[in-house]
């Protein structure tokens, strides 16, 4: 085990250290426009909605360039907590909740410091998930363990975020739920529902994963006493966050109040739309990859769910594992329908909420720990369909403009790496190693052109 943490920590250290290099090297004029600056241009805002798209070399890494979007929101929070005042988003604050603030606010740490704990946080996170969901295979370990960490998303960890967090606090419940400890999931859970409103589509997909089983055994006594277990601190941490909201704001509707000022509701889709062509390929990615496979999965097993077909039986046993797995179909499932019945048509920061989450870490690792017992022809065809499914979906959604541009990168390199997860045990260790660092390395330029994004106050995600 300390060997293991051991090399996980140095790759953690060596991936950071290519992340750094690469930006800085972009920095530099000359570096940037006889590289990636022949084949992209970066954002610049020129007034407080308009952003442009200008060739120049990558922004310094400082302070004031980390305090942007949901960050200097979160920044708001730390410095003068759920105050009701106009100014410093004061009326729409308690929609964000308080522990990531709060912890930020505790430390005293600089907008780049916390980012740099943030980042050590999801390392901490995503290493626990590694030791506990993946067979005891240094090599496979190890090389899941750098890919993932520089997965074509993971700049969200880098900022002054709460993804994170939710990680790490789902993590513990995941853990907990693994050894069957009930006290630490009830921590876990209890600080998760702090996090961010969104963890109610977790306790939402836990619900919907105990009544499957229900239906599956019949327990009803089973059932209620499970759902009472499972959703008490998620109830518990929503209270905290009321009550110390109240003690700033004076208000116990604030968090109802901050939702006045979105349109929000059931909205009829005209149109397909998003902020950025970046965040319109990501989210796209994580549509037809993650959730609708959940989704067809979801209905596959609920169809199939009285079945006396041995391979069904195995499938919706409910061992930890395979009740994390289906709470993490649930949550991608909830969180797609959610959007299609609430965002117009325009998706963004779809992505955040399916490929920065927690369970898209544990559902991945499970898939991975389980691959080699899965038919080698049905992975082919799953991962043709889904993308001829993405592809036929991008030749008729106008939105993006030219899709062979940088901006696409993310996308291209989500499916890549995907590929990648699902085949490569047919390469040989040598073909395996330089793969991985291809995808690594490419991985990591679009995440620090992701970042320069964001410290150009650009419309990537909020």
């Amino acid at each position: 085990m300390k060997k293991q943490i051991i090399i996980l920590c140095s790759l953690s250290i060596l991936s950071i250290s290519l992340f750094i290099s690469i930006f800085r090297l972009f920095q530099n004029d000359k570096i940037y426009y006889n590289t990636i600056g022949l084949v992209s241009q970066n954002y610049e805002r020129t007034d407080d909605y308009k952003i442009s798209k200008v060739s120049k070399p990558y922004l310094m890494i400082e302070n004031d360039n980390f305090l942007h979007w949901d960050a200097s929101i979160y920044n708001c929070i730390k410095e003068n907590y759920y105050k009701a005042e106009d100014s410093c988003y004061g009326k729409v604050r308690a929609a964000f909740f308080p522990l990531f603030p709060f912890l930020w606010k505790i430390t005293g740490a600089s907008p780049i410091i916390i980012s740099i704990l943030n980042y050590l946080i999801f390392i901490l996170a995503l290493s626990l998930l590694i030791i506990y969901l993946l067979p005891k295979n240094i090599y496979l370990r190890a090389t899941t363990f750098i890919l993932l960490i520089t997965f074509p998303t993971s700049v969200i960890y880098m900022i002054p975020y709460s993804e994170s967090l939710f990680m790490l606090c789902m993590t513990i419940s995941v853990l907990g739920l693994l050894k069957d400890k009930y006290l630490l999931y009830f921590i876990g859970a209890l600080l998760l529902a702090m996090v961010r409103p969104a963890t109610l589509f977790v306790i939402l997909a836990i619900i919907a994963s105990e009544i499957f089983f229900f239906l599956k055994k019949g327990d009803f006594k089973c059932l209620i006493k499970n759902i009472i277990s499972k959703s008490l601190p998620f109830l518990v941490g929503y209270l905290i966050v009321i009550i110390l909201q109240y003690l700033s704001s004076g208000s116990w509707t604030a968090f109802v109040d901050a939702q006045k000022y979105w349109t929000g509701g059931f909205q009829r889709i005209v149109n397909i739309s998003d902020w950025s062509i970046e965040g319109f390929g990501m989210n796209t990615f994580s549509i037809f990859f993650i959730a609708i496979p959940a989704m067809g999965f979801l209905i596959y097993l609920g169809l199939r769910i009285k079945s006396k077909k041995q391979f069904m039986v195995k499938l919706i046993d409910k061992t930890n594992k395979k009740y994390l797995f289906l709470i993490s179909l649930f949550y991608f499932a909830g969180i797609l329908l959610f959007s299609i019945l609430t965002s117009g048509g325009n998706f963004h920061s779809l992505f955040r909420f399916l490929i920065c989450s927690p369970l898209f870490f544990t559902a991945v690792l499970i898939l991975i720990s389980k691959i080699l017992s899965i038919d080698t022809k049905l992975l082919a065809l799953v991962f043709t369909t889904l993308f001829l499914l993405l592809f036929t979906y991008m030749s008729l959604v106008d939105y993006g403009g030219d899709r062979l541009q940088f901006s696409f990168v993310g996308l291209f390199m989500l499916v890549i790496t995907s590929g990648y997860i699902l085949f490569r045990r047919f390469l040989s260790i040598k073909l395996d190693l330089i793969a991985l660092s291809l995808i690594v390395f490419i991985n990591t330029v679009w995440n620090t052109y992701m970042l320069n994004a964001f410290f150009s106050n650009g419309w990537i995600f909020t």
